[in-house]
């Protein structure tokens, strides 16, 4: 079996494209019926290994500690990750999670330990004028005013909102929260492209909203009405809803056996921008992204190169 991105290896001074910064964990997954751990998760560990495996020249920008297994790591490696940005600390400082399934068809995420918040001083000054800086954080990994000096470089700005009171979050918007809405807009006007999940949104705008399709065609407007020029909110096997452009457009998911679901949105979210950042056409990205996600979801074990497919893999999927 391949093992190998398709892209070659960066150069030393050469800037990813992609830059995706927040945590990268050491997880434990409670399933039901079995126990799978440790392994290598966080959105930024998927995203960033999608977008390697897709061709894409990606860096993350990440803290850790002495504590994190390296042979976890060697999957950025064969990814073709650049790791310029990912800064290790001698000691205990690596995200620890536990995230448990519940036979209900619920989850938990657990954080026995968390690594310090990333500033922007952690970005490398060659990371700088990348394509696109993707926020994607486990539990507000990326302060306000990090986010507020990475809006003024020049590269998009995208964000998932699972890790910033959504369900990755330790903490979620009360119901007051809910219905005024204003930390959200506060928090995304700085974002060109929003991702969010339906259970994020469910704790974000309250379980009321999302009932039916006028609910979540409410909430990608939402994010347009707030800056973005992409809305995405993903619902597991029915798709998502894509606002761009102000339409919205609903995508379905494609057929296939469900194995393991975890790093599902994570992988989707980078598959839609290594596709977006060349066309920038949100449709086709989209439906891209559904094509790619299917390989992750059909195999199980954290994130790994098994699970990604290449950009051919993804074509031959959509018969192009």
């Amino acid at each position: 079996m391949d093992q190998q991105a398709d892209n070659t290896e960066m150069q030393p001074n050469e800037c990813p494209d992609i830059v995706l910064i927040g945590h990268i964990v050491k997880e434990m997954i409670y399933f039901p019926d079995r126990i799978l751990g440790p392994v290598l998760g966080s959105p930024v560990s998927y995203g960033s290994i999608m977008a390697g495996r897709l061709g894409e020249k990606v860096g993350i920008v990440s803290i850790i500690g002495t504590d994190m297994p390296p042979d976890l790591l060697k999957v950025l490696h064969d990814a073709n990750v650049d790791t310029e940005g990912l800064h290790i600390r001698d000691g205990n400082y690596t995200t620890t999670t536990e995230l448990i399934y519940y036979r209900s068809g619920n989850k938990e995420i657990r954080y026995p330990q968390k690594a310090p918040p990333i500033g922007y001083d952690e970005i490398p000054v060659r990371y700088r004028q990348a394509r696109v800086f993707s926020v994607v954080t486990m539990d507000h990994d990326v302060l306000l005013e990090t986010i507020q000096s990475l809006r003024s470089l020049p590269g998009l700005l995208a964000i998932d909102l699972g890790g910033y009171g959504g369900a990755h979050s330790r903490e979620h918007p009360g119901q007051f929260e809910q219905a005024s809405r204003r930390h959200l807009g506060e928090l995304l006007r700085h974002f060109d492209i929003v991702r969010a999940s339906i259970e994020d949104c469910n704790l974000l705008f309250g379980p009321a909203l999302l009932k039916n399709e006028s609910g979540e065609a409410e909430v990608v407007q939402c994010f347009l009405g707030w800056g973005a020029k992409v809305g995405l909110l993903t619902l597991g096997e029915r798709g998502c809803v894509l606002g761009a452009a102000g339409q919205v457009h609903r995508i379905p998911a494609q057929v296939g056996q469900v194995v393991d679901t975890t790093g599902a949105g994570d992988s989707f979210f980078s598959a839609f921008l290594a596709s977006y950042i060349h066309s920038e056409d949100a449709v086709a990205s989209a439906r891209f992204a559904a094509a790619a996600v299917m390989k992750v979801i059909e195999r199980t074990g954290g994130a790994h190169l098994e699970r990604m497919p290449t950009r051919s893999d993804v074509l031959a999927r959509l018969g192009a």
